[in-house]
């Protein structure tokens, strides 16, 4: 007799991976685009948990592409895992720094990464070169409520 490992149930819908990419115009309105997709992408998959801190932080990273470089258009990359949600914001220009510098005490402005760092399970950056596009980018993850990350 052999004993053949238990069979996985089918995964539940909130389980799903689901992926979902969309490009927008790198123009002051592109941070509350950006949060209002991300945020209605979050309750359609069963993460409205992740919604207030969703908001901060896409709007944070596609503020910086558009303040901080030439890019006509930013691009997002969404990913739902059963654990946890990542974000991936992506500008397509070569010249400009990938970090910004830490905020100034007196500033209005540079903490976009430091509220990145406070409110995501784990972040850091992208630079690739495919050929000769340079594309950079920003990626964050929250984690599901009630799970130990990815």
């Amino acid at each position: 007799m052999t004993l053949a490992p238990p069979k996985r149930p089918p995964a539940s819908p909130e389980a799903r991976r689901h992926r979902f990419r969309f490009d927008l115009a790198s123009e002051a309105g592109a941070p509350k685009i950006a949060r209002t997709v991300v945020a209605d992408l979050m309750t359609l998959t069963g993460n409205a948990e992740l919604v207030d801190d969703m908001r901060v932080l896409v709007s944070e990273l596609v503020t910086n592409v558009h303040l901080h470089t030439e890019t006509a258009v930013v691009r997002l990359d969404v990913a739902v895992h059963p654990r946890s949600v990542c974000v991936a914001v992506w500008d397509d220009t070569p010249r400009g720094r990938l970090l910004s510098l830490p905020a100034r005490i007196d500033g209005g402005s540079g903490r976009g990464l430091f509220l990145v760092e406070a409110l995501a399970a784990r972040w850091g950056v992208y630079r690739t070169d495919a050929g000769c596009r340079f594309r950079k980018g920003v990626w964050f993850a929250l984690d599901r409520v009630g799970t130990d990350g990815p």
